[in-house]
């Protein structure tokens, strides 16, 4: 026997980690080799393993319900709304913001069910691009933090989060930090097109305790997830949006302007006002998770609204493009055309 899984269960068992699923594979290989039955699949042996695993934790004891507050290497933190937990990592993939049931099985806390996600944030995994990366889940909103000077605005980035957001059914946010460090007023106007297509946006400032009120209107009661590129002051906003929360905080490092990782896992914070925070570690580039066409259209309303001679007009080439004539009478951006292209190019 090959001790091989198909294609298709691979996919099926897309949210394990690579360690999840070679622990899941090697304990279906000892089992097929005790077993003598040589009819059966490899594929039957790991959903045999699974089903069994799933039994066990059946049979935890005192189950409750919980939030997943933080995951870490072994372990994953649970907020239980007065208190927190340490359960085992579960051999599903799980992430911060993930309502589950947890139970005593033994001397160990496990997680024993999670619930479906109503909304998440992801990207595709640094380390495989044919795996997805989820950064929280079950959200109200993301608030999508980046900054002027150091480091600079990165549109680009925006339209990556925005995309993320819109895929992961979250209704995004947009907060430009730092704002005391604005010297040119017109580096802002490439957010117009956000704030035409429906994004709130705000101008905080740390420093000065700018905008902070306004941001807490908006996200009052709500489960939100900060986000944004290294350096951008990610933690220190959220540190000002709630005093007292004594989230670490950093500067940007010398050479390339390229922030300092401050935050090296997700975290969940329950705030007085009912708000839940989650603060994600700072990113460097985004890849988008299994984007399409269609999804990049409906994040650029703007040029999927415009009425080309030919439906399938790939907006690059053929006479009588919409788009090609709204560039040349200024209507449209040719930065924010170019982004569009470039994403489309990267869907395929």
């Amino acid at each position: 026997m090959k001790y091989e899984i198909s294609q298709k269960l691979r996919t099926q068992l897309a949210d394990l980690s690579s360690d999840q699923l070679n622990n899941l594979i090697t304990q279906a290989k000892n089992l097929a080799r005790k077993s003598k039955e040589r009819d059966v699949t490899f594929d039957t042996w790991v959903l045999r393993v699974q089903r069994k695993h799933q039994r066990m934790l059946d049979s935890a004891e005192n189950v409750h319900k919980g939030t997943v507050a933080s995951v870490f290497l072994t372990q994953v933190l649970i907020d239980t709304g007065s208190s927190t937990e340490f359960a085992k990592l579960p051999m599903n993939a799980v992430c911060v913001g993930d309502n589950v049931e947890v139970g005593t099985l033994g001397d160990d806390l496990v997680i024993v069910h999670v619930e479906p996600r109503t909304s998440w944030l992801s990207r595709s995994d640094v380390q495989s691009a044919h795996k997805e990366q989820l950064f929280a889940s079950n959200l109200d909103a993301v608030v999508i933090v980046v900054s002027v000077g150091t480091p600079p605005l990165h549109p680009r980035l925006i339209d990556r989060f925005l995309i993320a957001a819109q895929n992961g059914k979250v209704p995004p946010v947009l907060v430009v930090n730092k704002i005391d460090l604005l010297e040119d007023p017109t580096e802002l106007d490439v957010l117009d097109i956000h704030r035409q297509n429906g994004v709130p946006v705000y101008y905080c400032s740390t420093k000065l305790d700018q905008g902070m009120d306004a941001l807490r209107d908006e996200l009052k009661g709500k489960k939100v997830a900060f986000v944004g590129h290294s350096g951008v002051g990610k933690s220190s906003l959220a540190n000002a949006y709630a005093p007292g929360l004594g989230l670490n905080t950093g500067g940007v490092s010398e050479g390339y302007g390229r922030g300092r990782h401050t935050t090296t896992v997700s975290s969940l914070h329950r705030l007085d006002d009912g708000t839940i925070l989650i603060d994600t570690p700072g990113i460097r580039s985004f890849g988008l998770w299994a984007v399409t066409n269609a999804e990049i259209d409906a994040a650029f309303p703007e040029i999927a609204g415009l009425q080309c001679k030919f439906r399938d007009c790939s907006h690059t080439r053929e006479p009588g493009c919409a788009v090609s004539a709204a560039i040349a009478d200024g209507s449209l951006l040719q930065d924010r055309y170019d982004a569009y292209l470039r994403l489309k190019q990267e869907a395929g």
